[in-house]
């Protein structure tokens, strides 16, 4: 297991208890047998580690629909995670931090649409797409963050759709081909 992982699971270990602007370096570093001085070859602060966190997750789950992998089965499989994971990422996105959580996911988000997008034949450089990209990344993130937050009242299978009916036609155009 390299580095990066272990310092990933002790901030995972921290997350299970307490909110990510509670948690120190030094306690994350506390958790594995590595230095604080390693810990920061590898990242800035904590909230660079919860970014790579959040990403060895998010690619592997939406992030596929660059690899082919439908928008629904992308996101079903994004929520799966979200309900495996409730506890750390309700006090992860629980970070008031303008480096928190909600922000790197937004711009995972935003990244991979334009990515999706582009291999599709979009112009994601349009006035019109930029927003509606923009529109699609800020409004589905704190969608699903409201959805995790609030208990997860209605099934995925409802949010996935509501999620897909709401996105701005300029994008699903494009995921419906």
């Amino acid at each position: 297991m390299n580095s990066k992982q272990i310092f990933a699971e002790s901030l995972e270990a921290l997350l299970k208890k307490k909110n990510l602007d509670d948690i120190q370096v030094c306690e994350i570093v506390a958790g594995t047998p590595l230095s604080r001085r390693t810990f920061y070859r590898h990242f800035d602060d904590k909230y660079d580690l919860a970014g790579w966190y959040f990403a060895q997750f998010f690619e592997k789950s939406f992030g596929s629909i660059t690899n082919g992998a439908s928008w629904e089965d992308a996101l079903s499989s994004y929520l799966s995670l979200y309900k495996d994971k409730v506890t750390i990422l309700k006090n992860a996105y629980e970070s008031k931090d303008v480096n928190g959580l909600r922000n790197i996911d937004i711009a995972f988000t935003k990244k991979t649409y334009e990515t999706y997008l582009l291999q599709n034949g979009a112009d994601i450089h349009s006035e019109t797409m930029r927003f509606a990209i923009d529109i699609a990344s800020r409004g589905g993130t704190d969608m699903v963050i409201e959805w995790l937050m609030g208990g997860m009242k209605i099934e995925k299978e409802t949010l996935i759709s509501l999620l897909k009916q709401t996105l701005p036609p300029d994008i699903l155009k494009y995921l419906d081909k």
